[in-house]
């Protein structure tokens, strides 16, 4: 009986959270594939739509490729970040989070690459965007390192970022973006 009133106030609390999406675990394809057909499900404009779905597979390509929680899968050779994402419905906007584990030495380089990102206009970050696709890949390098620009210039809001110690070699990272349910067509950055 206690499972269940412990459900019980789970459900009530997503609700009162104003939780459209919750799920925790490993970034599989599957479960991936799974939450976008869910966002796609959310009543909103066909471009905000598109701004959400496209912040969202940011989002969870930054954990599927940087978390170092991973969860290994013999049959396809493959390694799958692990960590957790989460949609909320407020009344301007939709707020979207991403959380995952990260070295301890990454927290400041992510913090400072959020701030720089925070102050720099829509013009300054399509250029820094540019010239971090003009640069050559590094060995182990998953990306051009310009997701984190993306989801900026496509919500049209500030990068939150919350760091919380985990142990002596982890800390927790936190990601969230806003992305206001006006639609503004002079800058739809997509």
């Amino acid at each position: 009986m206690d499972k269940k009133i412990n459900i019980l106030a789970f459900d009530e609390n997503l609700e009162k959270d104003r939780i459209l999406v919750y799920y925790k675990g490993p970034f599989i394809d599957t479960v991936l594939a799974s939450i976008g057909d869910r966002i796609n499900e959310i009543e909103m404009e066909p471009l905000l739509n598109k701004k959400v779905f496209s912040i969202f597979l940011e989002l969870a390509q930054n954990v599927s490729y940087y978390s170092e929680e991973r969860e290994h899968h013999e049959q396809k050779s493959k390694s799958y970040g692990k960590g957790s994402f989460l949609i909320c419905d407020w009344n301007s906007h939709y707020s979207l989070t991403s959380a995952n584990l990260i070295k301890k030495s990454w927290g400041p380089v992510i913090t400072e690459k959020c701030k720089k990102i925070n102050t720099l206009d829509v013009d300054a970050l399509r250029q820094w965007k540019r010239e971090l696709r003009s640069q050559p890949m590094h060995d182990g390098q998953l990306g051009a390192n310009i997701g984190l620009i993306d989801i900026a210039l496509k919500a049209g809001s500030p990068l939150e970022v919350d760091i919380t110690p985990f142990d002596d070699d982890y800390d927790f990272f936190a990601l969230s973006i806003n992305v206001s349910k006006t639609i503004n067509n002079n800058n739809n950055n997509i």
